[in-house]
């Protein structure tokens, strides 16, 4: 539904334009031309024009706005600028045949022919027309402004709504992780189990200051990431590596999605087959030109259960936060994701 229209501050357009139309009409209509008997009659003339466009201006607004508050909710100008300017016509014809006849009858007791005022009435009806028009455009250019800020608060509310569904995914799938991971070393190390529940506080610490975040400093990312794999490392052993190369970058400088870098780690321990003989090594390099991570590929010759949560999330992450994909290059050896990052 539209919100019905505002009316629009048009107090000094009225101010100046209801004396010039009074005096325009009363000399384009030829009243000027017909002798006065004196300079006050014609100060008199002046002023029952003026009277009478103002009856005239305020006639034709009433009807254009109190037309638009029936006609709001239709979209069509070819429905409805007609049915306005038919309804301006007739009022405009209907004030100015009323007034036109009250000042010739009682202020120029008849002096004026039917055709005269004829030819008035209709030049205030050209004046009254056009000047709806500069109110129809003026109430257009309203209304398109109002749907550019709804269109644009719809689109953000949108793209907020993907985000925070985006992220509401994220957290349960890390859960679930965590949990079979602590779960295993509970009832086979329970030293280790303390280490990685104290490891694990940390980096949900993060998760929970970090999640209504979109972006945060590239420095923190990298932290979590380290902490994450350390948790990793507690249940895997020697099974895992993770080297970071950082060219001379001051990562508080660049900014990144959260929890990109973890995406990616668990991407490759889920889908790479690795043991203590064959190792499983991630290798972060840290650019200007963003982040690249790679590993070499061991696919598992399984299927794969879990929540589906994968590239295609972290794409549309940065898809939607950064306005730039990721990129994934790959061959028979080879497994790398390229991040984008953006300057503080």
């Amino acid at each position: 539904m539209r919100e019905r229209p505002q009316k629009i501050n048009d107090t000094l357009f009225k101010a100046a334009g209801i004396p010039v139309v009074g005096v325009l009409v009363w000399h384009l209509s030829g009243f000027a031309d017909a002798p006065s008997a004196s300079a006050d009659d014609r100060i008199l003339d002046y002023i029952c024009f003026v009277l009478i466009s103002f009856c005239l201006w305020n006639g034709s607004a009433l009807g254009h706005y109190l037309l638009r508050n029936q006609l709001y909710r239709i979209r069509q100008l070819y429905y409805r600028l007609p049915a306005r300017y038919a309804v301006t016509i007739v009022i405009s014809w209907t004030i100015s045949w009323l007034t036109l006849r009250i000042w010739n009858h009682f202020i120029q007791t008849d002096r004026f022919g039917t055709q005269q005022l004829f030819e008035a009435q209709a030049i205030m009806t050209a004046i009254s027309v056009f000047i709806s028009s500069i109110y129809e455009i003026v109430y257009l250019n309203k209304e398109r402004e109002s749907d550019i800020v709804k269109m644009e608060r719809s689109e953000k509310l949108k793209v907020q709504a993907q985000l925070d569904a985006l992220k509401s995914q994220i957290d349960p799938h890390f859960i679930f992780n965590s949990l079979n991971t602590l779960s295993y070393l509970i009832s086979t190390d329970p030293a280790k189990a303390k280490l990685f529940n104290d490891t694990l506080a940390k980096v949900y610490r993060y998760i929970l200051l970090n999640k209504e975040k979109d972006l945060v400093q590239l420095r923190e990312e990298v932290e979590f990431a380290s902490n994450y794999f350390y948790l990793l490392k507690i249940r895997y052993q020697t099974g895992l590596s993770m080297v970071i190369k950082m060219d001379d970058i001051i990562t508080e400088d660049y900014l990144i999605p959260p929890l990109s870098l973890q995406s990616l780690i668990e991407n490759a321990i889920k889908h790479n087959h690795f043991s203590d003989k064959l190792p499983l090594a991630v290798e972060i390099t840290i650019a200007e030109e963003g982040i690249s991570v790679e590993n070499r590929k061991n696919l598992k010759k399984f299927d794969i259960q879990s929540s589906k949560i994968g590239l295609s999330n972290l794409n549309e992450r940065y898809s939607l936060i950064v306005n730039r994909g990721i990129t994934i290059i790959q061959n028979t050896e080879i497994f790398s994701v390229r991040l984008p990052i953006l300057k503080s």
